[in-house]
């Protein structure tokens, strides 16, 4: 299995990735419920009001961390992502956000009002770095992929 596919199971088998954004306030953290695609692109699913939003709305540029809660420092796994991040637009786009994200979280969109403010955002990975102690302390792999400036 090359790294790619090692990245696409490690992201199907989590479902929270914790997405960085800097504003005029400085730095900022998020978590959010994210479903990724074959492509490696993630979608998730904010408010455009919330801080994170309105980052991104002004600075596209984010990374983000996916892991666990492992118990000792050679059970720390993970991925780090650096890329762009925007509201999905085309309403093939759309389509396609919502059915990755269903397919993850079919509980989810029914919790969702149709009629309220949340948008679908992707987050377009210009590489991706996995991170697995089990192989060695510090062991690290990067993926590049050179993805396009939304």
């Amino acid at each position: 299995m090359g790294l790619a596919d090692t990245i696409r199971v490690f992201l199907d088998r989590h479902r929270v990735l914790t997405l960085a954004t800097v504003d005029d306030g400085g730095a900022w953290a998020t978590p959010l419920f994210y479903a990724s695609d074959d492509t490696l692109a993630f979608y998730f699913l904010s408010d455009p009001g919330t801080r994170h939003c309105r980052a991104m709305a002004e600075n596209p540029r984010v990374s983000a961390g996916i892991h666990g809660d492992p118990g000792t420092w050679t059970e720390i796994t993970g991925v780090q992502v650096d890329g762009w991040a925007s509201v999905v637009e085309e309403s093939e786009d759309r389509a396609h956000a919502f059915r990755c994200y269903a397919a993850k979280f079919p509980f989810a969109l029914a919790l969702i009002p149709p009629d309220g403010p949340y948008r679908f955002y992707r987050l377009r990975p210009r590489w991706l770095r996995l991170i697995d102690n089990s192989v060695a302390l510090g062991y690290k792999q990067e993926l590049c992929l050179e993805a396009e400036r939304v």
